[in-house]
């Protein structure tokens, strides 16, 4: 506990301690992610197509899970492999299908975004094969690309632990409508809160000495 008597080297040592603490939690790749579509570009009927996709080799188990809806959805068009649920509650999809897939209508012409949780074995079970979590916006017909002619506007590669390297989250958008964002889980947002209260609680104390 800090007392006011603690003295000036101890404090410094706390704070670098916190500090590092912090550093190594922003450093890590988080599991957690927010992802948000404008397709205010565009009018009319669309579709939003959510794929979770294992590499050719066996991959190492893996799961996305979708939450936090917002946007104009309107009724499934078509699911396929291991995934079930609902849009706008949660969805879950895992990898041991062979192709696994959610097709939903939407109307365009406005924001959608929704929040991602991947976990599973990959984290720590080695493996050669990852698996790929992406995004893709497509016209009315279901058959035309919108925002990346080439496929997705927004990708996640899950890659599994490979001898000394650690399993991994890699996010990359494709067109600037999409967009990626972290979202800390509750654990991390503990210790950066305490790690702020330890700051404030050190610095009014050394002030008071």
């Amino acid at each position: 506990m800090l007392t006011t008597k603690l003295n000036p080297a101890l404090r410094r040592a706390v704070l670098a301690a916190v500090l590092a603490a912090s550093s190594s939690v922003a450093l890590a790749d988080p599991l957690a992610y927010r992802v948000e579509i404008d397709t205010s570009q565009f009018s009319g009927a669309g579709f939003l197509d959510f794929a979770f996709i294992a590499g050719n080799s066996p991959a190492p188990g893996a799961s996305a899970v979708l939450s936090n809806f917002s946007g104009a959805f309107g009724a499934l068009a078509s699911q396929e492999g291991n995934v079930s649920g609902s849009v706008p509650g949660t969805l879950t999809f895992g990898n041991s299908g062979a192709y696994n897939d959610w097709f939903h209508n939407v109307t365009l012409g406005g924001k959608f975004g929704f929040n991602v949780v991947f976990g599973g074995d990959f984290l720590t079970t080695p493996g050669n094969a990852g698996t790929t979590f992406g995004v893709g916006l497509l016209d009315y017909t279901g058959m035309a690309y919108l925002g990346n002619a080439n496929g997705n506007l927004v990708q996640f590669e899950l890659t599994p632990l490979n001898g000394s390297l650690p399993g991994s989250i890699t996010g990359s958008s494709y067109a600037s409508m999409a967009t990626i964002s972290a979202v800390p889980e509750a654990s991390e947002w503990m210790m950066l809160t305490g790690g702020l209260a330890l700051i404030g609680l050190a610095l009014r104390r050394r002030q008071s000495v």
